[in-house]
């Protein structure tokens, strides 16, 4: 038997190397895992967009020694099967020079330990030009770009000939994406992936992490700090693996309409809800139900933490990027028993506002009628605005009103409302009352409930409970001259 060593053939494979599917943010978040690793407690991220673009990740965590450089350089640089510190965000030994590659065609690696300092290159042009897996040494550190951040003890990761942010059009004209958007969604996906880490929650290193010397907030998708945030018990699953529900409040809890949208994350509640699996404490994935269940609307509210460690990798099949895993057969079984209590929670939270908004001291404008199985909804007729103005009507005028809400009733955009509470609930929103139309409400509703010798201070309590004039409270005092002790 005879044997042949097929040597990879560098010119081609490095270009192949950068087609893995990292994105810039994705891409960061690799860099910023060895740093974290390294023992850093202040990461600088510098993003240069005028000129020649380049972007540096600077720490000052341990540094590299020449040799370890030098180790760090080379493709597949450690093996996936050892066993690594519990604190350790690595995975391959590939991360730093894939992740880099997707973004760049120069990496400049430098890194200074016990005040000696080492920097090496990846030029992709110069590695296909000799065909061959060389770097380049850099003795004057002088002429790198940034140097005059550089650490006296860390490391930093310098991406120059970066040709990834743009595309070409249909007209052969490049267009240059926009890089403070791409900075942007960096931001945000960071503030979000490493929350843990940039809160000091306990079991995680506290990091600070700037970009373009801007502090990054922590994002946490769960919004603990929130007095209405409900959160579940713990549960383990098999291997030691950790999972929490959390049921997020209600937009009505929220002091602004800026706060709610906050905790939406990139692309709303709806599409956010799921699991959110946490590696070592670094966020893996997110917005997912893995095919156990769907996302409905009902639902959007519930999202379940789970933590595995670095140990778990293989069962969880935690790919190179570091933004895709799958559920272990085992942990699915269980996850899909405790699905319908996970998302109860959330469900409930829409049941009470629907109560609200239902209970017979409100004055609801729209029933809710259930009859037969069927639910409908119907204006309500016993509305006080409704009646004060059927005082103002003969019998002819009387009826033709009830047949006007009628039509009214019948008209009622079930379909498409659906679409949209599905899709997108949180653009869902009720029309805005001038303020002459909202005057002559609040002054006919409290003439008709006193008109009927109801006393004052309880229709001031009903009117508190009905949301048309709860929601704006003052305003109601004000148009009545009430002032409330």
């Amino acid at each position: 038997m005879g044997e042949l060593q097929l040597d990879p053939i560098p010119s081609v494979l490095i270009e192949s190397m950068r087609d893995i599917g990292y994105s810039f943010e994705s891409a960061i978040a690799d860099i910023i895992d060895n740093s974290i690793t390294a023992g850093a407690k202040h990461i600088q991220i510098e993003v240069r967009s005028e000129g020649n673009p380049a972007v540096a990740i600077i720490d000052d965590g341990d540094g590299l020694s020449r040799d370890q450089l030098i180790a760090a350089m080379r493709m597949g640089s450690s093996d996936p099967r050892e066993q690594r510190s519990l604190g350790d965000l690595g995975r391959f030994g590939l991360g730093m020079k894939t992740a880099s590659f997707s973004q760049c065609r120069r990496l400049t690696v430098y890194s200074s330990q016990s005040g000696v300092a080492n920097a090496f290159t990846w030029d992709l042009d110069y590695v296909v030009e000799t065909n061959s897996w060389s770097v380049i040494e850099q003795t004057n550190f002088q002429e790198v770009n940034f140097y005059n951040i550089f650490p006296s003890t860390g490391t930093v990761v310098l991406w120059e000939k970066i040709d990834r942010l743009g595309q070409q059009s249909s007209s052969g004209k490049k267009v240059t994406s926009s890089f403070e958007r791409l900075v942007s969604d960096a931001e945000e996906h960071i503030a979000l992936v490493f929350h843990r880490f940039l809160a000091g929650e306990p079991g995680c290193p506290k990091v600070d992490i700037t970009l373009n010397g801007r502090q990054i907030d922590p994002l946490d998708p769960f919004n603990k700090k929130h007095s209405a945030t409900i959160l579940g018990p713990e549960e383990l699953l098999p291997g030691g693996v950790v999972m929490q529900a959390y049921t997020l409040p209600h937009r009505k809890k929220y002091s602004s309409q800026k706060e709610y949208e906050k905790y939406g994350l990139r692309g709303g509640y709806q599409r956010n809800q799921g699991i959110y699996l946490y590696r070592a404490k670094r966020l893996i994935i997110h917005g997912t139900w893995f095919n156990l269940a769907q996302k409905t609307a009902i639902t959007q509210l519930c999202r379940v933490r789970i933590d595995i460690d670095n140990t778990n990798d293989e069962d969880w099949k935690i790919d190179i990027k570091k933004v895709s895993a799958q559920l272990p057969e085992e942990a699915r079984a269980t996850i899909r028993r405790l699905l319908s209590r996970l998302s109860s929670p959330s469900k409930g939270v829409y049941k009470r506002m629907g109560a609200k908004q239902t209970t017979s001291a409100s004055y609801p404008t729209w029933e809710i009628i259930k009859d037969s199985g069927l639910t409908r909804y119907a204006i309500n007729r016993s509305h006080p605005t409704l009646l004060e103005l059927q005082v103002l009507l003969n019998e002819d005028q009387t009826r033709k009103l009830s047949h006007t809400l009628d039509v009214i009733e019948s008209g009622f955009p079930l379909d498409s409302l659906f679409v949209e509470l599905t899709n997108n609930p949180e653009t869902v929103v009720t029309p805005v009352i001038d303020e002459i139309s909202f005057a002559a409400i609040v002054r006919d509703f409290f003439t008709h409930l006193k008109g009927q010798g109801i006393e004052e201070q309880t229709i001031i309590d009903q009117m508190r409970s009905t949301p048309i004039f709860s929601n704006s409270w003052d305003k109601v005092l004000r148009i009545l001259g009430i002032k409330e002790s």
